[in-house]
């Protein structure tokens, strides 16, 4: 069962939703020694979260990530950022290395300089957050801050991630 709590992905556009996820373009990562690949990461859940460092949205949702990241990454989930930049300071890679320092990010972090992942992915907004199967279908995802106006994005988000992480 899918849990319809995603459909903003749709409402916009984007038909990812039960579908293969894309995969991830580009060889400039961080926080990482090789570049990541989904189709190694089949049989985990995988939580794909795009953002930029100077986007307050981005930034009010960063402990959510962590959160999420910290309380099920020992049951098998799985967490890449995407940094698409918006503003010309955040294509300056070491800007974005003080940024992933600063909000003790420890995850990788593939850098989509040239939107590549951004319009693969159907992306429109910062920040928005994808969720992937075992199988690595688009599951859910999560447009805008998770937690604005009381919208509760990380306890629904905490929700599918147990779902998926129970399926075969």
């Amino acid at each position: 069962m899918i849990i319809p709590i995603l459909s903003l992905l749709l409402n916009q556009g984007n038909t990812l939703l039960g579908k293969e996820a894309p995969g991830l373009i580009g060889k400039e990562w961080l926080n990482t020694e090789k570049p990541v690949k989904l189709s190694d990461r089949k049989g985990k859940v995988t939580l794909v979260y795009f953002w930029t460092f100077a986007c307050s949205n981005c930034k009010n949702n960063m402990p959510a990530i962590k959160n999420l990241n910290e309380a099920f990454k020992k049951e098998g989930l799985e967490t890449i950022s995407i940094h698409t930049p918006e503003l010309k300071e955040e294509r300056d890679i070491a800007n974005v290395k003080k940024a992933i320092e600063k909000n003790g990010i420890k995850y990788p972090v593939l850098i989509d300089g040239d939107y590549a992942n951004w319009k693969a992915w159907q992306t429109n907004v910062w920040p928005c957050l994808y969720v992937l199967d075992k199988h690595n279908r688009v599951r859910g995802g999560w447009q805008g801050e998770l937690n604005y106006n009381n919208q509760d994005g990380e306890g629904k988000m905490t929700l599918l991630i147990k779902q998926l992480l129970k399926e075969q």
